[in-house]
This record gives structure tokens, sequence and C-alpha cells, in this order.
């Protein structure tokens, strides 16, 4: 090999790529880079999708699991379903469904709106209930003629003055106001059901099934032992939380007429439909007497869940994700 053909291969050896070798390199390269882009796009949007279902599901199941819970106590008592509540609250016998004091009208404990009720999404459904409350109490001795007060046990939390409280034992129910906040003295709390303004119309709960304040003839005493719990009116709606519909809408839940807390968010619609032993499930507008309502047996409640976190401007933007939940609720007292 001479010295001129040795210089031509070391000059070949040390060419760089030529233009058209350079831009092969280049769309290549362009098709990986875009191709991997594309794949983390879609497995982003992708994850997005997973996430905002599990966040759709996560909150059906918070919400089923709440109403719940209130709906299948609906008009239960701690001693025995099948008792009729003497209700000795004045003006407690008049109180109605639909009125300000809906949460003291034992004699509807199940109650449903097509509209009206509170403050709610036009064409959404109203659902409430009457429930004894989670703080079961024991009476530590009889009540007496003319004391009209029940020294119960434990004392603890205090009933507030006001508050709607049950007190039964496996013969009569009766329904009264507390007159002040409960006493404390020890482990014990006393607690009066005086007459008063705007607490008690009588001193004394009539016997079963008497009526309400029917004569001091007709006067109950409650036995030792017997059971006392805050009587708890309960609704659920949907609401719009801050004005813009576009945002969407919560599931509010509401106790004795106080103020309604936001539940579970991203909830479009509820619609409510109830079982009857002679006509299936019906709209809440075909229940229109007090014993069509106590026929009920469960509650079909319907949600329209929509993602609440839709978010993305790099190709991920999507629209939200919804669904139509259904869940049955059973009435447990009214379940033979």
């Amino acid at each position: 090999m001479n010295k001129q053909h040795m210089i031509r291969n070391q000059r070949r050896m040390q060419a760089g790529f030529s233009l058209i070798e350079l831009m092969i390199a280049l769309v290549l390269g362009l098709l990986v880079v875009s191709t991997a882009i594309g794949i983390f796009l879609s497995n982003k949007q992708a994850y997005m999708a997973t996430q905002g279902l599990g966040r759709v599901q996560e909150s059906s199941q918070v919400a089923f699991e709440l109403m719940s819970r209130d709906i299948r106590e609906a008009g239960g008592n701690p001693c025995d379903s099948a008792l009729v509540a003497g209700n000795i609250i004045e003006g407690g016998a008049a109180a109605t469904p639909t009125g300000t004091d809906w949460y003291l009208a034992v004699a509807r404990p199940l109650y449903g709106f097509e509209s009206g009720g509170p403050t709610h999404v036009a064409n959404t459904d109203v659902i409430q209930v009457l429930r004894p409350a989670d703080d079961i109490r024991s009476l530590t001795a009889d009540t007496t003629a003319g004391s009209a007060s029940a020294t119960y046990s434990p004392g603890t939390p205090a009933y507030t003055s006001g508050a709607a409280i049950m007190i039964c034992d496996m013969k009569t129910l009766g329904v009264f106001k507390a007159n002040g906040a409960s006493s404390i003295s020890g482990a014990n709390g006393t607690v009066s059901f005086g007459a008063g303004a705007g607490g008690n119309a009588c001193n004394y709960f009539p016997q079963p099934n008497a009526g309400t304040c029917a004569g001091a003839s007709t006067a109950y005493q409650f036995p030792k032992f017997a059971t006392l719990s805050a009587l708890e009116g309960v609704r659920w709606f949907v609401r719009d939380p801050d004005g813009n519909a576009s945002n969407g809408h919560s599931l509010y839940r509401q106790v004795n007429g106080g103020t309604a807390e936001e539940v579970v968010q991203g909830v479009d619609d509820m619609q409510v439909q109830y079982l009857t032993p002679s006509a299936g499930y019906v709209n809440a507008s075909a229940l229109t007497t007090a014993a069509a309502w106590n026929e009920v047996r469960a509650a079909r409640v319907t949600l329209i869940l929509r993602e609440t976190e839709v978010s993305g401007t790099d190709g991920t933007s999507r629209q939200p994700i919804t669904r139509t939940i259904e869940n049955v609720i059973t009435l447990r007292n009214r379940v033979l």
C-alpha cells in the first residue's frame, strides 16, 4: 500500500456525516421522541382518568354509607319499633314535615320532597328522617309523678336546653324537650321535662297510646333502666355550594334545622323513590298521607356524581367523568 492510498483512507475515516445522513438521523430521532411523548401523554391521561374514576367511586361510597346510616334508622327507637310516640312537646303534635319544626313531626319519621323543602338544586329530590341519636342513656331511678325530671347515666355529654329527647321502655315511648340544660352530679345527669313556653305542654307522659297530655289520670312513670336518647331530624339534599352552577353541586346534610353541612362534592343530582307493599317503588308525590309514608319499606336513592378535579394544559385535558349510581336502603324497623 503506497503512501497516497494511506492518506486517502485516513481522510475517509476522519470524515463526518453527510447532510443526507444527518437529516435521516434527525428524522429518526424525532420519530422516537414523538412516539415516547405520545406514550407518556397517553399513560398520563389514563392515569388521570383512573384517578378521577376512583374519586367518583370513593365519593359514592361515602355518600351512600352516611345516608344509609340515617335512613335505615328512620322511625326507630331504642326500645320497640312498634311503639307509638306520646309527644308532649308544646305544639309538637301539630308539627308537620314541611314546617320549620319538621324535626318534631314524629307521625312521619320518613318524608321526601319532589319539590320544596330546604334550599336545593331545582329538579333534585330531598329526603328527611327522624331517628334516635347514638347517645343511648339509662335511667338510674323511676320517674315520679310531679317531679317532671329524669336522672340518667352516663351524665355527659349533657343535653342542651331545648333538645328533643326520646324516653322509652317496652311499654311506651315519650318525646319531650329538655326544659333547660342537664344538671350533672358525679356520673349522673338530670334533665327536666317540665312544662314551659317553647318546651313541653304538660309535666307527665301519657299512658301507652293514650295521646298527648290526655289528663293526669293517664300519667305514666318510666321505670329505672328505661332508655333516653336524643331525637335527630336529618335532611339530605343537593345544593350549589358557591352560587356558580358550572362548578358543580354538593350533597348536604342538615340536623334539626341547624346549619347544613357539605358532605360530598361533585353530586349533580339526587332522585329518591320509595318502596311500598301495594305499589312498589313510587315518587314522593304519590305518597300523600301519613299512613302512606308509614308503609314505606325502603328508599331507592340514585346519585349522579361528577369528577371535581379535571385539569391539564399539556394535551391531557378531558371532560369530567360522571357516573350514575343507585343504592337501595331498607328501613330496619319496618322489615318483618
